[in-house]
């Protein structure tokens, strides 16, 4: 559950390395601050004082990696408290700074290169505990610069570099490190995971996965195979010849003008051995991996409509119908986690709108505004997850007094009502039709939120005398 903002820097941040007293303290007021203040560049957020205390505190940092150091410890001790199955989501976004011209040249590529957009490739590693609706936190964060490749370079060569971009997946599993005994964690990712390494990884640590095939490789012949079977046999081929097991639904969200809706899927599976190519000299020794290969698909979409197809990759065993459709629901975790994350971050906190001299004091803003987006995140999904549960354990007594003086109405009792009363200050009216409230409505509602709390602090505080002039 989460706690009020000033509550919940302090938990998250307090103890932070590296940082004297003085600044321990600035932190966590620079976090309660942005928490409570969305939108808006720096300047826009703080007072001039807080301002320059926040300035002061970014170049104090050695290490920007540090400011998440206690966060990441909470999230592991939350982890630890969960017996049922837990998610580690990994992607993979571009942070574009080509518009601040004082630290573009220091930055590297993003996207492909052609318009000459500067900045840093971020791959995020988020824990999510599907049965309880909760985000438990940034388990894993990885800023960096992208390297273009050589000119001319092979295969073989590419394959021996140890700074090949694919290796933000492994590091990503690896840190996240082995669950304690009685636990199940399972690595999630897109068509960027499907690679031998990335699953090699999570089985050397103790942990599953599950990855979305892009590949379609040559299997492993086993002895299991029988005569007269072709051992050359490709994985994505063999997917597309299973039989339905069962059926489902996958929501599928509108993007570029395309509608969402509602698809009706079929789930079949089947047992396949892949291992890694010779060419790849960090895993070729590595032993065969069996997965279990889940096909998802759509029979029959609507007119001019392209098909939904997902193939997926575990080596979780269990290939029930259940089992098929837990699988299903675990990979939509991805989309509903860090597809809404990176909004939050750009759209949100404005990530992309922070400005320093140095790429060093940009990452570290980067990587404190990073976990403020955790706790955005977390307050939408309190509202589906513990709708009932006390308005207070999101929200300080002051918050919620000031939402029902500006937005009239019934006392402000659970969280849901909470939540939906601060989006109605950004423009959320609430009708039944209306379903949850959006983010844009969620950071206007907050930053006026923070206004009309700035303006009763004023109100409260003890003014000084005027002197006037008597003629």
């Amino acid at each position: 559950m989460q706690h009020d903002a000033g509550t919940w820097a302090e938990s998250e941040f307090r103890g932070t390395p590296g940082l004297n007293a003085r600044f321990q303290t600035r932190l966590v007021q620079t976090a309660a601050a942005l928490a409570t203040r969305p939108q808006g560049t720096l300047p826009h957020r703080f007072t001039w004082a807080e301002l320059k205390g926040a300035y002061r505190l970014v170049h104090a940092v050695a290490d920007p990696d540090s400011l998440q150091d206690v966060h990441r410890q909470r999230t592991r001790e939350r982890m630890a408290a969960i017996r049922t199955p837990i998610l580690l989501i990994h992607d993979t976004t571009q942070l574009d700074f080509r518009s601040h011209p004082a630290v573009a040249d220091q930055l590297g590529p993003i996207g492909d290169g052609a318009d000459g957009a500067r900045g840093f490739l971020q791959h995020n590693s988020l824990a999510v505990d599907p049965a309880g609706s909760q985000l438990l936190g940034l388990i894993h964060q990885q800023t960096f610069l992208r390297t273009p490749r050589p000119e001319g370079e092979t295969r073989a060569a590419r394959y021996r570099r140890a700074d090949r971009e694919s290796a933000v997946w492994t590091r990503g599993i690896a840190a996240v490190g082995r669950p304690a005994a009685g636990t199940a964690w399972v690595h999630v990712g897109d068509r960027g995971a499907d690679f031998f390494g990335a699953m090699a990884t999570a089985r050397a640590t103790g942990t599953h996965f599950l990855f979305r095939l892009a590949h379609n490789r040559k299997l492993q012949p086993t002895p299991d195979t029988p005569d007269g079977d072709d051992p050359e046999t490709h994985l994505l081929d063999a997917a597309r010849r299973v039989a339905a097991a069962t059926t489902a639904t996958v929501e599928v969200t509108g993007r570029g003008g395309r509608p969402g809706r509602t698809a009706t899927v079929k789930l079949g599976a089947t047992r396949l051995t892949i291992r890694a190519t010779r060419a790849d000299p960090l895993w070729r020794s590595e032993p065969a991996i069996a997965l279990t290969v889940v096909r998802i698909w759509e029979e029959n979409p609507p007119p001019d409509v392209e098909p939904l197809e997902w193939i997926l990759g575990t080596d979780l065993a269990e290939a029930s119908p259940e089992a098929l459709v837990r699988y299903q629901s675990w990979y939509e975790w991805r989309w509903r986690t860090m597809e809404e994350y990176h909004k939050v971050q750009k759209t949100g906190c404005r990530i992309e709108d922070v400005r320093f001299e140095t790429k060093e004091r940009l990452r570290a803003a980067i990587a404190l505004i990073s976990v403020v987006a955790v706790r955005m995140l977390n307050l939408r999904w309190a509202r589906e997850s513990c709708p009932d549960a006390s308005a207070s354990a999101i929200a300080s007594v002051e918050e919620i007094e000031a939402v029902e003086l500006a937005r009239p109405g019934k006392p402000i009792v659970t969280v849901k009502q909470f939540v939906d009363r601060v989006a109605g200050l950004g423009g959320f009216l609430g009708r039944k039709c209306d379903g949850r409230p959006g983010w844009q409505a969620l950071w206007r509602g907050y930053q006026r939120l923070a206004d009309i709390l700035l303006g009763f602090q004023l109100a409260r505080s003890p003014q000084p005398a005027r002197q006037t002039d008597c003629g």
